[in-house]
């Protein structure tokens, strides 16, 4: 049987201890994305994840929803459930961030 993916319960894709993890693109210029949310650097513009995951990532009762999901930015959109990118950041991430997000 195939593995099934739901996003809203993993949300592996959204963490990264990397600050700079998600730069945005030129497709993104229209999008209305909080101006606190984001931050520049040598020339680029980012997506807050000094937190340790997407500062648009409201987690909750075993959830990952994306608060912005209209409005995300194309590498979000470009992100496929299930790809070898998906599997890649279950492995490094762990399902709601369990490998980054520090102990309780």
């Amino acid at each position: 049987m195939a593995e099934t993916f739901d996003c809203v319960t993993c949300g592996a894709c959204c963490f990264s201890k990397n600050p700079r993890y998600l730069v945005l693109l030129p497709e993104d210029a229209g999008r209305r994305l909080p101006p606190e949310s984001l931050f520049e650097a040598e020339g680029r513009t980012y997506v807050d994840y000094s937190c340790g995951h997407c500062v648009h990532l409201q987690l909750g009762g075993g959830k990952a929803v994306c608060a912005v999901y209209e409005e995300r930015p194309e590498a979000c959109r470009a992100f496929r459930a299930g790809s070898f990118e998906c599997g890649k950041a279950r492995r490094a991430n762990g399902i709601l961030g369990a490998n980054v997000r520090a102990p309780s």
